[in-house]
């Protein structure tokens, strides 16, 4: 396999969609079709594998519950449930904007990072989008008074056994890495989220 060149079929404000040409593993010329956040794709720069957003993982330690958002996704065009999110600014570390979104959106603050992920890729056939995982201890008290016009955010604080039962729900609709933490959550507790024994 190997990437010839890329071509910008339309660019937006905030993503481009790319044609990539790539020879496949027989040396036949191909095409893909792909969305970047970036002017030119990862896959031609190379060695660009910084994540683009944070996901924060947000364990309120006070009342010993896991945070749990559910917001508006229009692409869905439905409410999911998921964690904090968002873009990291142009130089700015993926702690600092984890800090950031989760005060945005939930109104809490971190008082401590537990752990991170490396860039994780979101959906590796569509996008060279990479999110970083930020596993963290937040107090404070929910609010969305610090949402965008464009958010519309439910906040939730959920022992195990109440996320055990969301992930059971019929009709609950989930992001992936969110499901992912919350069933790990639920077979290991604060463990998993800590990274601790």
């Amino acid at each position: 396999m190997k990437i010839i060149n890329s071509t910008i079929v339309s660019k937006l404000k905030f993503v481009t969609l790319f044609a990539i040409k790539y020879l496949d593993k027989k040396g036949t010329l191909k095409s893909w079709d792909m969305v970047s956040r970036k002017n030119q794709p990862k896959c031609i720069v190379h060695g660009n594998r910084q994540p683009d957003a944070a996901i924060i993982v947000p364990y309120h330690s006070k009342e010993d519950k896991l945070v749990v958002i559910r917001e508006y996704r229009v692409p869905v065009g439905d409410y999911i449930y998921e964690f904090p999110a968002g873009l990291i600014d142009p130089g700015e570390d993926p702690a600092f904007a984890a800090c950031r979104e989760l005060h945005e959106e939930t109104g809490l603050n971190m008082v401590s990072m537990y752990r991170h992920s490396p860039a994780v890729y979101s959906s590796a056939g569509l996008t060279d989008e990479a999110v970083a995982m930020i596993f963290a201890e937040v107090t404070g008290t929910p609010s969305g008074k610090n949402n965008e016009d464009s958010e519309e955010i439910e906040i939730f604080l959920m022992d195990r056994e109440e996320v055990r039962g969301l992930l059971q729900r019929k009709g609950a609709i989930f992001g992936a890495k969110a499901w992912m933490a919350m069933d790990a959550y639920v077979l290991m507790g604060k463990e998993y989220l800590t990274g601790r024994e």
